[in-house]
């Protein structure tokens, strides 16, 4: 079996975080062989069936977010949700993979969040990041204004 990585995968912090599309059986053996270890997915369970592997091979959970695409928005609860998640796995010295359906809104937007609770990088910094590893990545509108909530409420909790 031919193996490749997700179609939009990137590096944010090298051997730290990484963003993309949603993987298929063929891309796990990369994600593994790219030192992942923890997968974040945001999709929701009707827009994709993850590989089985997912489970045998990764520390994995799903926060499911509604696809901005499709005119979902997401709540602040999702964002602490997923940046508590992400940073316990830290804690354990995960690698991680952060995903949704096309890797483009949602997945970007939570690790915009990662990057600014765990990295003390401003909104506009985290963002520049981003889009400069994943040039694909595209918050839209909905996603950056709860992502904002977030930040707001999370610098009000200290």
């Amino acid at each position: 079996m031919r193996t490749v990585m997700p179609k939009k995968f990137s590096w944010i912090l090298a051997d730290h975080l990484a963003v993309g599309s949603c993987p298929s059986p063929s891309s796990l053996l990369h994600l593994r062989e790219a030192g992942i270890t923890a997968v974040l997915s945001l999709t929701e369970p009707h827009e994709a069936n993850l590989p089985e592997e997912l489970a045998y091979n990764f520390v994995w959970q799903r926060v499911p977010i509604p696809d901005g695409f499709l005119g979902g928005v997401p709540s602040v609860g999702h964002f602490v949700r997923g940046v508590q998640t992400l940073q316990r796995w830290r804690e354990r010295n995960n690698v991680l993979y952060v995903h949704c359906m096309a890797g483009i809104g949602r997945s970007a937007s939570m690790c915009v969040a990662y990057l600014c609770r765990t990295q003390n990088l401003s909104y506009p910094e985290a963002l520049t990041l981003v889009k400069t590893a994943h040039p694909i990545a595209a918050p839209d509108s909905n996603q950056e204004r709860v992502l904002q909530e977030y930040l707001n409420l999370d610098a009000t909790l200290g």
